[in-house]
């Protein structure tokens, strides 16, 4: 009896202990300007924050397998599907749960896009959730077309699916050149000028070529839409809707337009998920501000919690 009263007296201490030192714990601003502190130390306390946020919505994610694509300024690459991948794979059996993907991102290239949108829903067991607390533009969007679901909010955003090269949309090629053609025929005499700059400076075959990226971007979006049923009878008209219709890379798809776009039943609101993604986004985006005020680093988080964050030199 003695031998049990000391274990739990022991044990009581030591949580004692370590609930201090939490107490203790500096602020964020001061643990990230101490310059003692690795950035191993801005990693570690990250995912700690991170799974306290998981413990609190535990009700409303015990069916999800929670996985990450939270980068705000670097593009989506073959890297973050294949730091997705490897995340399935390590988390959990295949159709073992159902997949939760936090979503923040500007957009990148369409093929790794299209890629983690099918193996996050083939890795799920009846459902693969999509939950954008800000902006999920381009191709970002292209993945949560295949989504049974997207929770968004009051400033989540979709945008056009507009395929980039070397940061310069590719569908503005043959709009700039109708452009020059509605000059030429309002100002004949330029037309021999415009020849002139055209011969010297673009090269004939990337107009094929670029016209060729916009049909695939309607392509796997057309493909991704049809897993949905309501939505399959629908899929091209959709897809070209959301590749040509929209003028600017950077237009804001809010919440009810994408409602009118999709379906109403396919976008959530007011939702667990999106309750718990917005406290995600908040801590994520309070950390990413001082380690670029202190450190000119920035932070995202591409996977899981345990070998998915990584801190990056400001661009």
């Amino acid at each position: 009896m003695e031998e049990k009263q000391k274990d739990i007296t022991k044990k009581s201490n030591g949580d004692t202990k370590e609930q201090t030192a939490k107490t203790e714990q500096k602020p964020w601003p001061a643990f990230i300007f101490d310059k003692a502190t690795s950035e191993k130390d801005i990693k570690t306390r990250l995912a700690e924050d991170i799974k306290e946020i998981l413990n609190k919505h535990g009700e409303t994610l015990k069916d999800y397998l929670v996985l990450y694509l939270y980068d705000t300024r670097l593009k989506i690459t073959p890297f973050a599907s294949d730091r997705i991948f490897t995340s399935l794979l390590n988390l959990g059996p295949k159709k073992g749960k159902n997949v939760l993907l936090i979503l923040v991102s500007p957009g990148g290239s369409i093929e790794p896009a299209f890629q983690i949108s099918r193996i996050c829903r083939e890795f799920s067991k009846d459902k693969f959730a999509v939950v954008i607390p800000r902006a999920a533009k381009s191709a970002a969007t292209l993945i949560s077309l295949g989504a049974h679901e997207i929770h968004m909010g009051l400033l989540s955003e979709l945008g056009p699916i507009d395929p980039q090269i070397n940061g310069r949309p590719v569908l503005g090629l043959s709009y700039s050149l109708e452009q020059i053609a509605k000059i030429c025929e309002k100002h004949p005499k330029s037309s021999e000028m415009f020849s002139d700059y055209l011969t010297k400076s673009l090269y004939v075959p990337d107009i094929g070529y670029y016209e060729r990226i916009g049909e695939s971007a309607v392509q796997y979006a057309e493909r991704l839409i049809s897993n949905k049923d309501k939505l399959k009878a629908r899929a091209n008209e959709i897809a070209r809707k959301l590749v040509y219709e929209y003028k600017d890379h950077g237009f804001v798809i809010g919440t009810e337009e994408a409602k009118e776009i999709l379906d109403k039943d396919f976008i959530k609101t007011d939702t667990g998920e999106l309750s718990f993604a917005e406290e995600i986004h908040q801590k994520i985006d309070f950390t990413d501000f001082f380690l670029g005020y202190f450190r000119k680093k920035c932070i995202s988080i591409i996977g899981d919690l345990e070998s998915g964050i990584f801190i990056n030199d400001m661009n």
